[in-house]
């Protein structure tokens, strides 16, 4: 039997599929799977996975090969010609939502995500608190509608963190954490004089701690500054290495500090233990990252919290207190228990 798994962006989102599609192909060795999703999503994949050999990962540049409806059709007539039993659409977006129509009138089964959008509104509006169902559950979910069953303790974050490790150059330091300071929104942002003096803190608390910085290329140079503070202890990584060598590392340090991001979860990808920083957004929207404890997590119980999903709302007061009024003591001792 052959699959089809459909999911493009968001990096996060792509991140979030892996622990499942992994545990599905574990649980159903006798199914080929194809996962479909972009060419940064397919480096996520290549770097985490190993020995799934039911498993297949493409990356592919949409708006650069498949563009429009034309370039749709032409992508549908090359997968058709592979004669998949089933599509398992993770994304239920415009391009995938037209790829699933034409599986659909071929007599292909379909199923796709249900995103919960009408729980997430009433999240945002305060009329509902409670914790929504992850977004791992919600992909679990597309293959139980296909009836197939996924067991996620197939998912092995630690034999996953031990390969990767071992795979690591020996010089990283004993004492390692990692920081990602930054997200894509800034009600995801912890204010970046205030993440400064949370490195500031952990060095002086610990003598013998590195602090490894990860970030986009774009953000290389500001925390090229950030590094000057202790040049000896503080190491930026960002735009100096790919994805999957940030991921490696990941697996070999002792924790991570991260925003809402990407990050959360490639690190939660190792089983490294992520103090996560919440601001406009929140955790019982189910994006917590993949077996993180909710201990870990930092943010102020505000009554405007949350006031955005993902982030991308400005805040109605201008304050930005969510994150503004978090204090860089809290996050340090989340880290150190101390």
């Amino acid at each position: 039997m052959k699959i089809l798994a459909l999911r493009f962006s968001a990096l996060g989102d792509v991140a979030m599929t892996i622990p499942v599609v992994i545990a599905f192909c574990r649980t159903n060795p006798d199914i080929q799977l194809t996962m479909l999703t972009s060419g940064m999503g397919k480096k996520i994949y290549d770097a985490v996975s190993d020995n799934v050999p039911n498993l297949t990962v493409r990356g592919l540049n949409l708006k650069k090969d498949y563009n429009g409806i034309g370039g749709l059709n032409r992508l549908y007539g090359e997968l058709k010609a592979e004669q998949f039993d089933a599509v398992a659409d993770l994304h239920d977006v415009l391009r995938t939502k037209w790829l699933r129509l034409r599986f659909m009138l071929s007599g292909v089964r379909v199923a796709k995500i249900d995103k919960g959008r009408n729980d997430k509104k009433a999240l945002v509006r305060h009329t509902s608190n409670g914790q929504l169902k992850s977004g791992f559950q919600r992909y679990q979910d597309v293959f139980e509608e296909l009836g197939m069953k996924v067991d996620m303790a197939k998912y092995d974050t630690t034999g996953i963190r031990k390969r990767l490790a071992e795979s690591v150059a020996n010089d990283i330091p004993e004492q390692a954490i990692g920081i990602a300071p930054f997200a894509m929104h800034r009600g995801k942002i912890y204010p970046k004089a205030k993440m400064q003096e949370v490195i500031g803190q952990l060095l002086t608390g610990n003598p013998m701690l590195h602090i490894y910085l990860f970030g986009g290329s774009d953000e290389a140079q500001e925390l090229d500054t950030w590094t000057l503070a202790d040049s000896q202890r503080i190491h930026n990584l960002a735009g100096r290495q790919g994805i999957a060598d940030d991921i490696r590392l990941m697996a070999r340090l002792s924790g991570v500090i991260s925003m809402d991001s990407s990050n959360m979860h490639l690190a939660s990808l190792v089983g490294t233990r992520v103090i996560s920083i919440w601001g406009a957004t929140h955790p019982h929207a189910g994006f917590l990252g993949f077996r993180q404890s909710p201990e870990d997590v930092v943010s102020l119980p505000l009554p405007c919290r949350p006031c955005s999903i993902y982030g991308n709302k400005p805040c109605r007061y201008g304050h930005w207190k969510c994150m503004e009024d978090i204090d860089p003591k809290t996050i340090c001792q989340r880290l150190t228990g101390k």
